[in-house]
């Protein structure tokens, strides 16, 4: 009696669900290529060597594909025309797929770095050193010449920071180890993410270098330039 009971439980129990078979690399790939005709074929030609309204993505690598469409710079609505941050234009699983498929037509470039945050108080000098005649002393960009201009690192996470050190977007210098280690780049992202965090941490701006110190100069002249016309004015209509 007590063998049939639990022959009656096992029947009646519910059978759980067969786990879905991971997508073969070939089935992502596809879903890859897909996405990127559908996005970013227009531009930079079905077969990624670019064209005459963006640059080619054979061998740009990982970082470089990841950081412009995690920080919504791609897909561009105008092309050669950058924005700064913004919020991503597509999905995450859209983006992965992509970065996925450019490097698989072919690999190099810098891959996507693994990044912690690591020291503030080093990454601070390394940025006043690094980062801050172009981002601005507070980080939040400036203009470096003619209409180009380096945007705010407000809303960078760990991984954006990393990879614009890597790839170097835009008008930014590339950083390879050499330049800035592993280490220097997770201090420098570590300092970056205390700032987003607590804006009262970043540089005094007596101690923030030419940036700051120009404009207090540029104040400084106009006034005295003020104090000057105004006792001009004044003794002439004396």
């Amino acid at each position: 009696m007590t063998n049939v009971f639990v022959l009656l439980l096992a029947v009646a129990a519910p059978v759980p669900p067969l786990a879905a078979p991971a997508p073969s690399p070939m089935a992502s790939v596809s879903a890859g290529q897909a996405a990127y005709e559908q996005n970013c074929a227009t531009c930079h030609g079905g077969d990624l060597r670019g064209g005459a309204n963006a640059p080619p993505l054979r061998g740009v690598g990982a970082a470089d594909v990841d950081f412009m469409l995690e920080t919504g710079r791609m897909p561009a609505a105008v092309p050669w025309i950058e924005v700064g941050h913004l919020e991503p234009l597509l999905s995450q699983a859209t983006i992965d797929a992509i970065v996925g498929y450019v490097t698989s037509v072919q690999p190099g470039g810098p891959p996507i770095p693994s990044v912690l945050a690591g020291n503030a108080a080093r990454g601070r000098k390394l940025f006043e050193e690094n980062c801050m005649h172009c981002h601005g002393s507070q980080g939040d960009g400036a203009a470096i010449g003619f209409l180009d201009w380096a945007p705010s690192l407000d809303h960078a996470t760990l991984t954006e920071v990393a990879e614009a050190i890597r790839v170097g977007p835009g008008e930014m210098p590339r950083f390879g180890e050499r330049q800035l280690s592993a280490t220097d780049m997770n201090d420098i992202a570590g300092y970056l993410s205390a700032h987003n965090a607590r804006p009262d941490v970043m540089l005094p701006l007596a101690t923030s270098g030419p940036v700051p110190e120009g404009l207090l100069g540029w104040l400084g002249a106009g006034l005295m330039a003020f104090l000057a016309y105004a006792f001009s004015a004044r003794g002439n209509h004396g």
